[in-house]
């Protein structure tokens, strides 16, 4: 007897969680000025580096913040904090594939005596997966009569086929803008299409500005701007990809009634690779006695990609104690999610909207509020069981007097697998002889019985079974009557 081995293709899923991260330290307030008060503070965490160790996943990245704050002008920056973080997980090894992604879900920035501290909290999707190498009994041989439950499995790698960066340049009409104090952009990738001279990527750029007119006026120029770009490269559909701002400059150019926005991105492009396998679940000889010893295993499959927009518009209140608007400045937001999830083939994320509202009152003073707007989005994950997901979003208010109406673009993107558990066989022993009956049988099966199970319970091959009953299924039914001779 002789056990035939053999490799299943893929990946399986080792490590799938949520993590955070603590982050702290000075803010350098640029030089001339000295808070007076932090009007808005907004964010977000980029990674430098993800790497899986010996029981656990090393991640190094930065808290990025913008600020609008005054000191008796309006006046913006932006800044950094580095962090490093230790994720332990049992079952990780040094070269595993790990993917993390990152949200901000916690911010404060502490004046003290004009001097900032940033207190921030990061949380970390992780998902770490082992490529191949997941060895599983194929066949036994020289046991004539052995009888085998297989499970047939499609396992699909993602395979990267592109990355790189591209430049967008902008120009929006704004008449009214001689300055922008204050910056935010973000993309989303809507398509990825492979043609015969390169690959085209579809999305949309989101710009908001806080810009100054000639009088010192301040106001909210928003933006949702799509846009094609074809860059090398080649593949078959399906493919998605990723994308992400790196850098932009937005700026007033004056003469020309415009503001100009360059902004650099980096993509990335993938596609999949699909196998078909089998992987022993469970044999038994009705001549030779042994056991099956079992593993379990998450064979992991990578889905696509999804990037979802949901609009969400809402009439907030101008809190008790502040005096009316007379218009609306500008404003921010950040989003957090509370929880995820995947239930019926829809992946259903909820979360909160952190807003920040800048308005002018009567008086031309500046004024701020914030409000915690929920918010939940649903999108079609069919087959998936885990899902890598991100969330932005932009925002912009109008109106006056008590009452100011939101409007929100809420900005999903996932990537989703499947990783179903199943027990594998990873080898066999010796075992007693097992007690047979003989003579006429006839059994009843019950609903979900096979043809293996009710060949292993009676101690006999499927053939003996189908001997009388030839056109019984592999899974039966419940209504069959099971005549055989053991």
């Amino acid at each position: 007897m002789e056990l035939i081995w053999k490799e299943l293709p893929g990946e399986h899923m080792i490590y799938s969680g949520i993590a955070q991260a603590a982050v702290e330290g000075d803010i350098p307030v640029p030089d001339g000025h000295s808070v007076r008060e932090v009007l808005s503070c907004t964010g977000n965490v980029t990674l430098s580096d993800v790497a899986a160790r010996e029981g656990a996943v090393a991640v190094e990245g930065t808290v990025s913040v913008d600020v609008i704050c005054t000191d008796g002008n309006v006046f913006a920056f932006s800044s950094k904090a580095s962090f490093r973080h230790t994720i332990p997980a049992e079952g990780i090894r040094q070269g595993m594939h790990a993917q993390v992604r990152p949200s901000l879900q916690a911010l404060e920035l502490i004046n003290e005596s004009g001097r900032l501290r940033i207190s921030a909290v990061a949380d970390m999707a992780v998902l770490v997966t082992a490529p191949g190498g997941v060895k599983v009994l194929s066949s036994i041989t020289g046991v004539d009569d052995a009888e085998q439950d297989a499970m047939e499995l499609t396992l699909c790698c993602r395979t990267e086929e592109q990355a790189g960066s591209l430049r967008l340049r902008e120009e929006l009409e704004a008449p009214f803008a001689s300055g922008v104090l204050y910056s935010e952009v973000c993309a989303a990738l809507r398509d990825v299409i492979p043609t015969s001279d390169g690959i085209t990527l579809e999305g949309t750029l989101y710009i908001s500005a806080l810009v100054e007119s000639r009088t010192g006026v301040l106001s909210q120029l928003c933006r949702a701007i799509p846009f094609s770009e074809r860059v090398e490269g080649s593949g078959q559909p399906p493919m998605w990809g990723d994308i992400g701002v790196v850098a932009w400059d937005v700026r007033a150019s004056e003469e020309f009634g415009l503001v100009i926005a360059d902004v650099q991105l980096n993509y990335r492009i993938f596609g999949r690779t699909c196998a078909k396998a089998s992987a022993a679940v469970d044999i038994f000889s009705p001549t030779l006695p042994f056991d099956c010893l079992h593993n379990h295993l998450r064979p992991c499959s990578f889905l696509g990609c999804i990037d979802h927009r949901h609009a969400l518009t809402e009439n907030v209140m101008i809190p008790e104690g502040l005096p009316d608007a007379q218009r609306v400045i500008y404003t921010a937001v950040r989003p957090l999610v509370t929880s995820s999830g995947i239930e019926n083939d829809r992946l259903i994320v909820d979360g909160l909207l952190a807003v920040r509202v800048l308005y002018a009152g009567e008086s031309g003073s500046i004024f701020t509020f914030s409000e915690d707007i929920p918010f939940s989005v649903e999108t079609d994950a069919p087959g998936a069981t885990d899902a890598l997901i991100s969330v932005r979003s932009s925002a912009s208010a109008s109106g006056g007097g008590r009452s100011l109406e939101l409007s929100c673009t809420i900005l999903l993107s996932a990537c989703l697998y499947s990783a179903d558990s199943m027990v594998i066989v990873s080898g066999i022993e010796e075992c007693p002889p097992k007690e047979s009956l003989h003579g006429l049988m006839a059994y009843f099966p019950a609903p979900g019985d096979t043809l293996y199970s009710v060949a292993k319970k009676f101690n006999t091959s499927r053939e003996n079974l189908r001997c009388r009953n030839s056109d019984l299924p592999e899974v039966l039914t419940g209504k069959e009557r099971i005549v055989f001779i053991c």
